[in-house]
């Protein structure tokens, strides 16, 4: 399954582009990104029937209309069952979305800029990062980490990459962390599937120290 996910993601963002709902760029510096997530379902001809949102709280209800509006009106090439029929298909939707500012500061137009189907991410969780980091004050990074969640919604093995540089205790802590996320694994004909998933991980200490890691955390 995970030449499927692989392959869906240019066809999402083609479908996106045919849709006409990219619109307008706008200059830079002015805008920020933000992602939102739904449990999106398709029918066995490919066409949107549902659209979900995922964690509604947190954004307002006419943006989640707006882009369930927007999106309402997408087609995927039909998902092939065990049997090699077209089947209904189930995936967690994340949207990109480039929000420029408005003339008083505030967010103002919306712009679409990609979409990736991927499992839904339901639990996020953290260890505590790794003692030689804790020391170093100002400290960044980044990593990549990438996993195959299995029926259960959970992590199998993780690979991480980073660029030259990383502690190998980083790279430890961004496989372990995510190893204790729990995941919706996406849906065949209402059979749960396994699916890749592939996260960026950043890490960063204060200016100042001490600062107090000792507790796994949650977020």
């Amino acid at each position: 399954m995970k030449q499927l996910f692989r392959s869906l993601t240019p066809l999402v963002a083609a479908c996106l582009l045919a849709a006409g709902v990219a619109g307008p760029a706008h200059a830079e510096g002015e805008n920020y990104v933000v992602t939102l997530a739904f449990d999106a379902s398709f029918d066995a001809e490919g066409k949107v029937t549902d659209l979900r949102p995922h964690e509604e709280a947190e954004h307002s209800a006419a943006l989640w209309n707006n882009l369930k509006s927007r999106l309402g009106g997408m087609k995927l090439p039909p998902v092939k069952g065990d049997d090699g029929q077209p089947a209904t298909f189930r995936t967690g939707l994340y949207v990109s979305l480039e929000v420029s500012k408005g003339s008083d500061g505030k967010g103002g137009q919306v712009r679409i800029k990609g979409l990736n189907p991927s499992p839904l991410v339901l639990v996020k969780d953290y260890y505590a990062p790794p003692k030689d980091v804790q020391k170093s004050a100002g400290w960044s990074g980044d990593v990549n980490a990438e996993c195959l969640v299995g029926v259960d919604g959970r992590c199998g093995e993780v690979k991480v990459d980073a660029l030259p540089g990383i502690p190998q205790s980083v790279l430890r802590w961004a496989s372990s962390s995510m190893t204790l996320w729990r995941f919706q694994p996406p849906e065949i004909n209402g059979k749960p599937i396994a699916a890749p998933v592939r996260q960026s991980f950043s890490m960063n200490t204060r200016d100042h120290m001490p600062v107090d890691f000792r507790e796994k955390r949650k977020l």
